[in-house]
């Protein structure tokens, strides 16, 4: 294994710190069921702002001219151009309110042209996940190799199902349909980031989402490329943060994969949105409220919980 570098071992640190902290918040919850959706974000209380505040303490004292993108603020601070953290305190929002153990933190950094590192923190498991650029990607120590799975008939995979489906028909149920019958399975877990790190630890072969937002999404996509994966939008062009979807897979599968849902797609009628970003900066969606609410109005979301 190399040494990792100053800024990544850092990042492993306030993780390791940030997962700490998550596990001391979890208690058993009085649940209020109301109306409203964005209810979900008051029933996480501060753990997240808490978790958000220790990082950006962290880059204030070591990376004070980096910009940060966090889940509670979405995408309007978003300038590709310039070096930028994008943090995820809670990635799984819901399983950390119902106390279901399968959360985890995800810190991620561009460089101003690449993803140079990502981090993920399984919270209950207490294994972390990272990645720099070339460098190769580790569970701890351990050297991270996704699957050798060579067809999607024999494939592990996994998948999520926006916030927006209680208005929007384009919810990912064709999608669903059309890949279970072609795998050997599909599974959802509510955590982006810990769908991403197995994959490139070979207990996933692949993963197709959208309309997360690039908290959710960055460290696990730079864990799987520097595994040997693949990570692109569903058009099959490489992913950058800000992009609207996500496919990634070990490699084999990843072309039987996005034809399987693109064909479905196909025939719902929905196709294939351009890419949003391309690397570029973009309009900023509305972002929804932390936990993946969608947001009282029709627009787009940018994250998932």
């Amino acid at each position: 294994m190399p040494l990792p570098r100053p800024a990544t071992l850092g990042a492993i640190r306030v993780a390791r710190e940030a997962a700490t902290l998550i596990r001391r918040s979890a208690q058993p919850r009085r649940l209020r069921f109301r109306s409203s959706c964005a209810d979900l974000a008051g029933q996480l209380g501060d753990t997240d702002l808490r978790v958000e505040k220790l990082v950006r303490s962290w880059l204030k004292a070591t990376h004070a001219d980096h910009a940060v993108v966090a889940e509670g603020g979405g995408l309007a601070e978003m300038d590709l151009s310039r070096p930028t953290w994008f943090i995820d305190p809670v990635n799984g929002t819901t399983n950390f309110v119902r106390g279901i153990p399968h959360c985890a933190c995800s810190l991620a950094f561009w460089d101003g042209q690449r993803l140079a590192l990502g981090v993920v923190a399984d919270v209950a498991r207490r294994r972390l996940y990272w990645a720099e650029a070339g460098r190769g990607a580790y569970e701890g120590r351990r050297r991270l190799r996704a699957s050798p799975v060579p067809r999607l008939d024999r494939a592990v995979l996994a998948t999520g199902f926006p916030p927006t489906r209680a208005f929007d028909p384009d919810d990912n149920l064709a999608e669903f349909s059309s890949v279970f019958r072609r795998s050997r399975v599909v599974r959802r877990t509510g955590s982006a980031a810990i769908d991403l790190a197995w994959l490139a630890a070979g207990r996933l072969d692949g993963y197709w989402e959208q309309r997360c937002g690039p908290w959710d999404w960055a460290a696990g996509v730079l864990i799987v490329r520097e595994a040997g994966g693949k990570a692109t939008t569903y058009a099959g062009l490489e992913w950058h943060p800000g992009d609207a979807d996500l496919v990634a897979s070990n490699g084999p599968v990843h072309t039987a994969l996005i034809e399987a849902f693109l064909d479905a797609r196909t025939g719902a009628g929905f196709g294939v949105r351009p890419p949003q970003s391309a690397g570029l900066p973009v309009a900023a969606p509305v972002a929804a409220p932390s936990g993946g609410c969608p947001p009282p109005t029709a627009s787009e979301p940018s994250s998932a919980g």
